[in-house]
């Protein structure tokens, strides 16, 4: 993730709303891949879900 955005989305400033949007927006879109990609490559279902969920853990942290 940008340095840019995370402490433009820590400060006061008056883009941080803004820079907590791009940041959430990225967020969507890593998951949204990490869908995809494990549902084609992984067949087998729990491994998949237990795939992004890990990826969730990753943006949460």
């Amino acid at each position: 993730m940008d340095e840019v955005l995370l402490a433009m989305m820590r400060s006061n400033g008056r883009n941080k709303a803004w820079a907590e949007t791009m940041v959430n927006l990225e967020a969507r879109k890593l998951i949204e891949t990490a869908n995809r990609l494990g549902g084609f490559h992984i067949k087998d279902g729990l491994t998949r879900l237990q795939f992004v969920q890990e990826i969730r853990d990753v943006i949460e942290a």
